[in-house]
């Protein structure tokens, strides 16, 4: 229904820009798509507090509706999960304060938020931050026979279609940490059966709780008790989780709650982000900041940008000049957002990518990834099938820079071929002998960059010299792209 653009303000700031896609017969927005949007601003702008992603301004009647946000250049705890697996109890009260806190402004505004999930909640350094206000609705609005959400972390009134409530959202803050414990969402057989059977068991409440790590019980239980009545109030989970964090005064940002993967990760993140919303500003604009303006109302409008490469439509509203960086990649669906650049986007010449990691293969699974197997999983695209890597630290390493990196043509296709520094060469050697050690698919080693499963390759016997071949269905640009991530000029 619509695309978000990144955005920076004369002023420097850089917000997230939200806008609808005309409807591609009439050329036009829907009156129903532009009210809808209408009442998601409105909303939006109830909120306060410091874990939630501000609106800056808005313009729901423009020819154009859209809304600018505060941009927050951080993964979400879904990625994080995904990629560095589960937490640790004292670490997972760190992000449910936060989470709580947000909770607490939402509902002091009289909202529900409808859709709290891991991939709703993105993490910066400083703490947990709610986004995505597209399905909210007033707490005095009583809606019933629809079913808003994502089952998977929805309460199970919600999934009946009766009457949302603060309530609602408790159930699915305790959803999502359990998710953070475990992996996986509390509902029994999550991503099994058809859409319909995923629903019964959600309205049914049949939840299956087992794997929750001790000393989290009396934290999550509470939140997924059947009677939205007995569930705790955000304003009591804030006291609890309070207590906690109580007993470490000195803690602060995610390097001193969350592990060691986690919050290098975010470091990671931020930084590429920050680099790409550089790279973007000097492809667009090299030399000065365009103005956004109002587009004339023609037919032509219908045409809206479909990839990071073209200009984006602009915009305008009294006292609000935006200059657009770059489109993210992807539509939005059910009134999501995507608070992302486009992922795998153009790399700065020559610079080099520090979310390169390498980890052994645990297990591999047909089909795309599932919660059958538990993070961090990765889906093959060349080999249609989910890999879930080890997370045993003798059994992973982060690439702190590689050399010499190059393309090359092989006898099935184009390759990348990369040296490591001396202290990596070592950890190489070390992990191509213990991958030798293992029996097959445990004999794989995953190559991960960022989100991205690159190559899974099988290891017969160590690798010595501190050189790698990474081969997949590369064609000759997507090998020089390659090359460039990981630090080629």
């Amino acid at each position: 229904m619509g695309r978000v653009y990144l955005a920076r303000s004369p002023g420097g700031h850089t917000v997230a820009v939200k806008i609808l896609l005309a409807d591609p017969d009439e050329g036009t927005v829907s009156d129903a798509d532009r009210r809808r949007f209408a009442r998601e601003v409105a909303l939006a702008r109830r909120v306060g507090g410091v874990f939630t992603a501000s609106v800056v301004d808005a313009d729901a009647d423009s020819h154009v509706p859209w809304m600018a946000t505060e941009y927050i250049p951080a993964p979400s705890l879904r990625e994080l999960v995904v990629s560095q697996g589960p937490l640790p109890p004292a670490a997972l009260h760190w992000i449910a304060a936060g989470m709580v806190e947000a909770l607490v402004s939402i509902h002091a505004a009289g909202l529900v938020h409808r859709d709290i999930k891991p991939s709703n909640i993105l993490l910066p350094e400083d703490g947990p931050r709610l986004i995505d206000f597209g399905i909210s609705q007033a707490a005095d609005i009583t809606r019933t026979k629809a079913t808003f959400g994502t089952v998977a972390f929805a309460a199970p009134e919600q999934a009946r279609g009766e009457p949302t409530t603060a309530a609602s959202d408790v159930f699915s803050l305790g959803a999502t940490l359990f998710y953070l414990a475990t992996g996986r969402s509390p509902y029994r057989d999550t991503g099994q059966g058809s859409a319909f059977e995923q629903l019964v068991r959600a309205a049914e409440g049949d939840l299956d709780l087992d794997g929750l790590p001790t000393g989290l019980d009396a934290l999550i239980l509470p939140c997924l008790t059947q009677d939205p009545a007995r569930r705790p109030t955000a304003h009591a989970l804030l006291d609890q989780v309070g207590a906690v964090l109580a007993e470490r005064p000195q803690a602060r940002g995610a390097t001193d709650w969350l592990p060691e993967g986690w919050s290098s990760a975010i470091e990671q993140y931020g930084r590429r982000r920050t680099q790409e919303v550089d790279a973007a500003q000097r492809r667009i604009a090299p030399d000065a900041a365009a103005t956004v303006r109002t587009p004339p109302a023609t037919a032509h409008t219908r045409h809206l940008p479909r990839s990071p490469g073209l200009q984006p439509p602009r915009l305008r509203r009294t006292g609000v000049r935006l200059t657009v960086a770059l489109a993210a990649a992807g539509l939005l669906t059910g009134g999501g957002v995507i608070y992302a650049l486009q992922q795998g986007g153009e790399a700065t010449p020559g610079a080099v990518r520090e979310d390169l990691r390498l980890a052994l293969v645990e297990q591999i699974a047909p089909g795309e990834c599932t919660d059958k197997l538990p993070p961090p999983t990765f889906y093959s695209q060349d080999q249609k099938a989910c890999f879930h890597i080890s997370t045993a630290a003798e059994n992973r390493m982060s690439v702190k820079q590689l050399r010499h990196v190059r393309t090359k043509r092989g006898q099935t296709g184009w390759m990348i071929q990369a040296s490591f520094q001396d202290e990596d060469a070592k950890r190489f050697a070390d992990l191509t002998s213990r991958a030798a050690q293992r029996r097959s698919p445990q004999n794989h080693i995953a190559i991960v960059l960022g989100d991205r499963l690159i190559s899974a390759p099988a290891v017969t016997g160590p690798i010595s010299g501190g050189a790698m071949e990474i081969s997949g269905s590369f064609t000759k640009d997507s090998a020089n792209k390659l090359a460039k991530e990981l630090g080629a000029p």
